[in-house]
């Protein structure tokens, strides 16, 4: 099912079916669009935005994954605050959806082992940084030391880079669902309660 101008959407369950496709096919091709998305945290009183990968998703849970290292600003932003959103554009379709809900950090339980376990050798050396994201440096690096960069990729599976890997798990209880069209705009709002019942309805945009 595509979205964008050719698209006909005409029910709100066809709204959720098609959101919940893409994003699947988010997690399972880096090329398409939802792969990435932007996560928002809040730092005091100031949103703070960055673009991750997702690297999970379920309806059922209504949860989103992405990985960082546990030494990043956004650990200590979710701890201090898990309220979170999340944005996601497919510029072909002219889809946008926007979340809202709240993250947890995970780094030495069951769901952070099983995160590690899907990061491949290569990407491993994304956490090998011997001093935390955002420090201050005097000439561009990407803080991974020589002998490690220097490494064969098979080699990297070293206990410094899983000690620094963390999982953080989006949970939302709101979803924007915003189509683009030259002959007018369509928008959806979805809400859920505790008891996982969802409250649809369509918005002007």
């Amino acid at each position: 099912m595509f979205f964008g101008k050719k698209e006909n959407i005409s029910t709100l369950e066809e709204v959720l079916e098609s959101s919940w496709k893409l994003l699947h096919y988010g997690v399972r091709d880096f090329r398409e669009p939802f792969h990435q998305f932007t996560l928002t945290t809040m730092e005091s009183d100031k949103p703070q935005a960055r673009i991750v990968i997702i690297r999970a998703f379920s309806e059922k849970d209504r949860s989103l994954i992405c990985h960082c290292d546990v030494r990043g600003s956004k650990i200590s932003q979710i701890r201090d605050n898990p309220n979170v959103g999340l944005l996601f554009y497919d510029a072909e379709r002219w889809l946008q959806l926007r979340f809202s809900g709240t993250a947890s950090v995970h780094t030495n339980d069951e769901m952070a082992d099983c995160q590690w376990e899907q990061v491949r050798l290569s990407h491993r050396i994304n956490y090998c940084a011997e001093i935390p994201p955002g420090s201050h440096i005097e000439k561009p690096t990407s803080g991974i030391p020589d002998f490690i960069r220097d490494k064969v990729l098979k080699s990297l599976d070293v206990p410094a880079a899983r000690k620094n890997f963390a999982t953080i798990v989006c949970r939302f209880d709101e979803m924007d669902w915003l189509l683009l069209k030259l002959t007018g705009h369509i928008r959806a709002k979805f809400q859920w309660g505790n008891d996982s019942t969802v409250k649809a309805s369509w918005v002007i945009p």
